[in-house]
């Protein structure tokens, strides 16, 4: 008989019973056909050690496919993955909907679409059966639009003359059906299945049945066995024409030690009764608090494998997820462990997807300055520095300037952003943009130079071999010009199948390729990948309950009760996705018989969050098979340990860790004052400090050391109240402009408040606008709103503060606004305080002065003239009263300057908020000056001048500490919210 079903447990010598068959028809060219692609590597080696290196070939089953359709004359090329995608979602728009209209806008639509169309052609489904079926059974509302849909799916295929993957199998089968004869009898083994589905039935039976080539199917399978009732159906179905040959258990598989106890393991799991055995250290249990500390604990066992002697390549550590894969990679390979992990990734995921992706949104209208970085970093263009003509060396720095420009100057368009500081890029985001306007066809062509000229440009002319992380990229770029050959061949038939040039970003960014290399090192993969190979060691992580087993997941369009209602109905059966517990189980034990020394379980028993998380129920079913032994010896890693016990730690640096931790030194001293020569002889030089910076000294030295002399550049905006105050200094300094131009003068009284307010309103429009409101409007939208609600907030501070100094205030001409002195530039040298010892330069916000409108242009001649000093603060203003104490010297060095520079008298000091609910400004003023102020804050002539000359000391005493280096940390002065630089001075807040 043709066709041979090989049927048993685990490790009942299917494959080499298999494998010798094969041998023997060499001469016929047999083909083995196993589950996956790495499948198909390892038995390829396994062959060729066994002498077999011609003669026999190693595939897939979507490659046998490909064979089939070659031998039987089929030339059309089915639709790939990503035509295939566009061709759904034309079908979409073909099916009008309806009732399904808001799910079909929602993310995720078309892939459920997909699968479900692919799952009715692997059934053998015309939509005429379907659409008479659904109208026949009525039981969802929707069922003339599904009936629609796959409808319209199949008309595109036709209008293309292509067909997908699942039909063209079917097409292969059919054409070798109508002549058998052309496969010429030629072996086939299938392999590593644990089922088949009808598309894999029906060309196990046109092979065996029509072609009478020799087949051989191999399955997990024993009568009344619960582990292995997933393979049930599929035996079914093959035992009445097949030749059966059932092969006992074995045991000789596993290694002598371990035999007793994995042997029990695969007799008894599942199945009810039965003795209990000691687990004799070949079946371990691993409890983690939380998904890293499961990865660390795993890790930790496999380098005590290591280091017993087994190879990594012996070695199967299996995880459902890619998320969790990432993470134990990382683990792992933070622990010095060789990990082979072989990983589907979307195409807009990997570096130079992403970064090509990125350049071609960039250069669309919209386009975010986010993507230009992200396309610099993976182009390596390199980029001049704003500060110099010459560009720099590495592109890495470049576009770390550019972010930090981007950052800090809050651009959010990407073609601003590029004309500022990156023109270089302006012409290649012209060319993709030119690309885009041509069409979709022409942004494909585009991109796939792009992605060409990036990958390939260190590599030119170099001879060179390729690193895992280069193949990785030569893989990206080949994938991506598999897809744009695809959507080319389909714009070929149908232009409009493309869409714009946002669809084709979308489909290409969900394009998925295999990355990593899963040969060498520790096999990190999912439990599917395994199920045809043997390990010395297998750890099966993750057997929580829903995810080992995992939960039942309805279909979107057609749950199980909807199909099983459909078939009572109509007879049309479609599979059932939510009795996945059958499967489940084949799966898991699959997993625990692979090793041939020892099994590791591994689970969570809380989450990162300490939350509680329930085990798997198959940990229950293999407990029961052995005694208490094996939980006792469990190893345990709980969310409370952070490191390890120096015992236990699994590598020199995590033994560093954990003996740093069981020190438990204290915390690190406050930064001390500097001791160093070179740095005490550039303080000791010091001749000349700003006002500001004296006044910081005065209250904490470590802030001035970081923010007065170290001066680290800020990548980062400027905190909100900075930016709204220096908003406030600029629009107020226009509306005194502005007033003093409509009447002759800056002086704000009841009189001249219209004005100002209208002043404000034109001074608000000029300099208070937002960069964004000039930028890009797409990229901008939400900075603008944020601007226009920062400028109404400014708007009402400032009218309040407006009307109460009109109404309250001393009534003084407004003479110098932003003065300036002691820069070079400046029109007035620095403040003298002590002549060899300390000058002092500064910025004032304002200087109002008594007298005439217009005579205030110069200082000379107007000895005598009394003058208020202002600084504008945010919400609060330190007090007059121990102004020396507290280290104010700020406005009171201005006080003196304004006397010794302009030769004025001053009357007051003042430093006056902006917002808040109090308007009164705080400081010294003289009892004599109009106003309203707050009553400690009004002294006689006399004491003016005291606090003044308090102030001259104690800026001379602070110089004198600066120049001396005694740089002390002062957290409780520091800043309003405490220390300001906590990680460098490390005195707490």
């Amino acid at each position: 008989m043709p066709l041979t079903l090989v049927t048993g447990p685990a490790n009942a010598a299917k494959a080499g019973h298999v494998l010798e068959r094969l041998r023997a028809v060499l001469h016929q060219e047999p083909l083995l056909v196993v589950p996956t692609a790495a499948d198909v590597s390892h038995y390829g080696q396994e062959l060729a050690a066994g002498g077999v290196v011609f003669g026999a070939q190693v595939l897939t089953f979507e490659r046998l496919v490909g064979e089939i359709g070659r031998v039987a004359g089929v030339t059309a090329r089915p639709l790939g993955r990503v035509a295939r995608d566009r061709v759904v979602r034309a079908a979409i728009a073909d099916a009008h909907l309806r009732r399904l209209a808001p799910s079909a806008a929602a993310p995720g639509f078309s892939a459920a679409a997909g699968a479900l169309f692919a799952e009715l052609q692997r059934s053998l489904v015309e939509p005429a059966r379907f659409t008479r079926a659904l109208r026949a059974w009525g039981g969802a509302p929707y069922a003339d639009e599904l009936a629609a849909l796959y409808s319209a799916y199949r008309r595109r295929l036709e209008a293309l003359g292509r067909s997908d993957r699942e039909g063209a199998a079917w097409t292969a089968v059919d054409a070798l059906r109508a002549d058998p004869a052309r496969w010429g009898r030629r072996p086939v083994f299938l392999y590593g299945f644990d089922d088949l589905d009808p598309t894999q039935l029906d060309a196990v039976d046109t092979l065996a049945r029509l072609a009478e080539a020799e087949v051989w199917v191999a399955l997990p399978y024993e009568p009344g066995r619960h582990a292995l009732a997933g393979s049930a159906a599929t035996v079914q179905e093959l035992a009445p024409r097949a030749e059966v040959v059932e092969l006992p258990e074995r045991a000789d598989h596993y290694a002598g030690l371990a035999r007793p106890a994995l042997h029990h393991l695969e007799r008894g799991l599942f199945e009810a009764g039965g003795e209990q055995r000691a687990p004799n250290g070949a079946v371990r249990l691993l409890e983690a608090g939380g998904e890293r500390a499961e990865a660390e604990i795993v890790g930790a066992e496999v380098l005590e494998l290591m280091r017993d002697g087994v190879a990594p390549e012996e070695i199967a550590v299996l995880v459902r997820g890619s998320g969790s894969a990432a993470l134990f990679a990382q683990v792992l390979g933070a622990y010095g462990i060789p990990v082979g992990h072989s990983r589907r990734v979307a195409l807009g995921r990997t570096r130079l997807g992403a970064g090509v992706l990125a350049g071609a949104r960039a250069a669309l209208p919209g386009g975010r300055a986010a993507d230009l970085l992200a396309w610099l970093r993976t182009s390596g263009m390199p980029l001049p520095r704003p500060e110099a003509s010459s560009p720099l060396s590495l592109a890495p720095e470049a576009a770390d300037e550019l972010d930090a420009q981007v950052r800090r100057h809050e651009v959010a368009g990407a073609r601003e952003a590029a004309s500022r500081w990156a023109p270089d890029a302006l012409a290649r985001m012209d060319a993709l943009a030119d690309a885009a306007g041509e069409g979709a066809e022409a942004l494909l062509v585009a991109l796939v130079a792009e992605a060409e000229a990036i990958w390939a440009a260190p590599h030119v002319r170099r001879a060179h071999v390729l690193d895992p992380d280069e193949r990785d990229e030569a893989r990206v770029a080949a994938e991506m010009r598999s897809a744009v050959g695809e959507l080319r061949g389909l714009a070929a038939t149908d232009p409009a199948l493309l869409g714009g040039p946002a669809d084709v970003l979308e489909t290409l960014a969900a394009v998925e390729l295999r990355q990593g290399d899963a040969t060498e090192g520790v096999l990190l993969a999912d439990p599917l990948e395994i199920r045809a190979r043997r390990f010395r060691a297998v750890f099966v992580c993750g057997c929580q309950d829903a995810e080992f087993p995992r939960r039942p997941v309805p279909e979107p369009f057609l749950d199980d009760d909807a199909r099983r209602g459909l078939a009572a109905a109509t007879g049309l059966r479609l599979p059932l996705h939510e009795d996945v517990l059958d499967r489940e189980r084949s799966l898991f034990y699959a997993c625990v018989s692979r090793p041939q020394e020892v099994l590791f379980l591994s689970w969570r028993s809380s989450d990162e969050e300490g939350e509680p998380l329930v085990a798997s129920p198959f940990l229950d079913d293999v407990r029961t098979l052995f005694t208490d032994q094996l939980w006792a010896e469990r190893g345990r890693r709980l969310l409370a340990e952070v490191t390890w016990s120096p015992r236990e730690a699994p590598t020199p640096r995590e033994l560093r860790r954990a003996q740093a931790a069981a020190r438990s030194e204290p915390d690190p001293p406050p930064l001390p004052a500097p001791v160093s020569a070179p740095v005490l002889e550039q303080l000791a030089a010091r001749r000349t400090e700003a006002a500001r910076q004296l006044e910081t000294f005065a209250a904490c030295g470590v802030r001035w050391l970081v923010e007065g002399l170290l001066s680290p550049r800020r990548v980062t905006p400027d905190p909100e109240p900075m930016k709204r105050g220096s908003s406030a200094h600029a629009v107020l300094e226009a509306t005194l402009r502005g007033l003093k131009a409509s009447t002759g003068s800056a002086r704000l009284t009841p009189a001249t408040l219209p004005a100002a307010l209208e002043a404000l309103d034109t001074a608000l429009g000029s300099v208070g606008r937002e960069p964004s409101d000039s930028g890009d409007e797409a990229s901008g939208r939400g900075r603008g709103a944020r601007g226009q609600a920062a400028r109404r907030t400014l708007e009402a501070d400032l009218r309040r503060y407006l009307r109460h100094e009109a109404e309250h205030g001393a009534g003084l001409e407004p003479a110098w606004l932003e003065w300036r002195f002691g820069r070079e530039g400046d029109e007035h040298g620095p403040l003298v305080l002590a002549p060899g010892e300390l000058e002092v330069t500064g910025r004032v916000d304002r200087v109002d002065v008594r007298g005439e409108a217009g005579d205030e242009a110069s200082g000379r001649g107007r000895a005598g003239r009394e003058a208020i000093v202002r600084d504008y603060k945010g919400a609060t203003a330190p007090k007059g009263a121990g102004w020396a104490e507290g280290g104010a010297l700020q406005v009171a060095l201005y006080m003196l300057a304004a006397r010794e520079l302009l030769g004025l008298q001053p009357v007051g000091g003042l430093y006056q908020p902006l917002w808040g609910r109090e308007s009164r400004p705080r400081g010294l003023v003289r009892d004599d000056v109009a106003g309203r102020y707050v009553g400690t804050d009004v002294v006689d002539e006399a004491g003016l001048e005291e606090a003044l000359g308090e102030i001259r000391d104690r800026a001379l005493t602070t110089a004198e500490a600066l120049r001396g280096g005694r740089i002390a940390p002062c957290p409780e002065r520091c800043a309003p919210n405490g220390c300001a630089h906590p990680t460098i001075c490390r005195a707490g807040g």
